[in-house]
């Protein structure tokens, strides 16, 4: 299934309808009530302009969600936080010594702006591929495309949850878009997420429907 929209807060709204409406029951191995599409696309034309929108309203629940400055920290820092078991920046920015941002990416799209070769992976076989992880990174690579002289994204999702995990994953996707599109000298485009698990919890139901109503 493929979701297509001008903004994040109306492709997400629309992505947690599908889920709800045409997803599958099952329970997780922690027993939690799950509802899952396989292989969700979503696919927002202008991100920029409110990219930070779904992340206020999840602040706004009663819950401790990260502040938008911890998920920046978690995405465009190269220091691995303490607090976490993985974070993305690390594996961005220092990939075993290697920084794929600025030694890779930014000097092949400089050199070659139609280049199809502009991705990067944060998915790393010698510590994730072990049956005893419990904690591997949802999000598998990055793939850089310069399309009309804007940078567009598209990025592999193993596992999504739609309602919590992706209004942060979608926050932090952008600034790294932005980040690299500064770098470049040009705006950015559309982004395209590719969700394996695209999936809400039963527990979220109704905080779910209070969004879509509003």
């Amino acid at each position: 299934m493929e979701i297509t929209d001008n903004t994040v807060l109306g492709a997400w709204k629309k992505a947690l309808r599908y889920i709800l409406d045409n997803g599958t029951d099952f329970k997780d191995r922690d027993e939690r009530n799950c509802r899952e599409v396989l292989n969700l696309t979503i696919i927002v034309d202008s991100p920029e302009a409110d990219y930070e929108k779904p992340i206020d309203i999840m602040q706004q629940f009663e819950w401790m969600y990260p502040s938008k400055e911890e998920l920046e920290s978690i995405m465009l820092s190269k220091e691995q936080l303490a607090s976490y078991e993985y974070s993305y920046g690390p594996r961005i920015f220092n990939f075993r010594g290697v920084d794929q941002i600025n030694s890779f990416i930014i000097p092949l799209l400089k050199k070659d702006p139609t280049s199809r070769r502009a991705i990067i992976t944060l998915f790393d076989p010698a510590t994730d591929s072990n049956l005893l992880s419990k904690n591997v990174p949802s999000l598998l690579y990055i793939y850089f495309k310069i399309k009309e002289n804007k940078l567009t994204l598209t990025c592999n999702i193993r596992s999504n949850d739609l309602f919590i995990g992706w209004p942060g994953n979608i926050y932090q996707i952008v600034l790294l878009q932005k980040h690299v599109a500064e770098l470049l000298g040009i705006s950015i485009g559309s982004f395209t997420t590719i969700s394996g698990s695209a999936h809400i919890f039963h527990e979220h139901f109704e905080m779910i429907e209070s969004i879509l109503k509003k």
